[in-house]
């Protein structure tokens, strides 16, 4: 299990990021200048569209992570997401598609609304399931990854700020600070989120540790219409406490699929794992 998770943070943030309409709006001078005197967007409708993705059902996703160490050394996963949101929370079902050594590795998490996140995994071998919580750690091929950044950070799960405006890189965006509850487990204290106020899509993230500094930059890089919602499509992290580099790519994504609810449950993840376990070693 701990070989597959080196995908990050970005997984869900990526995805879960389609907001409003995909037009495209014209900047002038004058509209610059109104900018710093006219009211600051809803916050609170901001985040929201954000961590729902703007009333979207569910989706099925497929994405390709390539993380970079020091050293230039570059590693590739492609993994499939399926995702279903509800009234209470969400339900997501992470597999992997490459390589195919990993093809037996899956996880479900269960999200709850002001409630402890829940992740499973299932080691065939022992036929035994392992619980897991957002701040838990995960191994793959040297790097560390928790379960909350393969849920898109869990910002409904944090109280914010009311928004302001800050120039970042040249750039005039809206800096809202995300301040974690308290018994939920999480592992970043803070994220200070940046979003553009013309559309209202993310910018970018900062990351913080439990000693108060960034360990983890994120930012978004491109953004594509798609089934006309806008969808992150790249994505660029930087992990300074590890010294890595990740980008992902969402290659294919499909809104409002219907997702079965047998799909995000124990009874599936064991199934899952259980066949595809007993198929690598078949082939080997």
């Amino acid at each position: 299990m701990q070989k597959f998770f080196r995908t990050g943070l970005i997984l869900l943030c990526a995805l879960i990021c389609a907001c409003q309409d995909s037009s495209p709006s014209a900047s002038t001078d004058h509209d610059t200048s109104n900018r710093e005197t006219a009211p600051l967007p809803d916050a609170a409708a901001m985040v929201k569209k954000l961590i729902t993705q703007d009333g979207c059902k569910d989706f099925i996703a497929e994405m390709r992570m390539t993380t970079e160490n020091a050293d230039g050394k570059r590693e590739q996963v492609e993994v499939r997401l399926q995702r279903k949101y509800s009234d209470t929370g969400a339900a997501t079902f992470l597999t992997v598609l490459a390589p195919k050594e990993d093809s037996d590795k899956a996880i479900l998490v269960v999200e709850r609304n002001d409630q402890p996140t829940e992740a499973f995994s299932y080691l065939a071998g022992l036929k035994k399931l392992a619980k897991l919580n957002s701040s838990r750690p995960l191994g793959f091929r040297g790097a560390k990854v928790t379960v909350q950044e393969l849920l898109g950070m869990e910002l409904g799960q944090y109280d914010h700020s009311a928004g302001e405006r800050a120039t970042v890189d040249g750039q005039s965006l809206i800096k809202i600070i995300f301040d974690a509850r308290k018994d939920l487990n999480l592992a970043f204290p803070r994220i200070i989120g940046y979003f553009h106020e013309k559309d209202q899509t993310p910018a970018r993230f900062e990351l913080f540790g439990e000693n108060g500094e960034v360990s983890k930059r994120v930012t978004v890089e491109e953004v594509k219409p798609i089934q006309n919602r806008q969808t992150i499509t790249k994505v660029a992290i930087e992990d300074i406490a590890q010294n890595l580099k990740l980008r992902m790519e969402t290659r294919k994504i499909e809104y409002d699929r219907g997702l079965s609810d047998k799909i995000f449950t124990e009874q599936h993840l064991k199934g899952f794992i259980t066949e595809a376990s007993a198929k690598r070693n078949t082939t080997n």
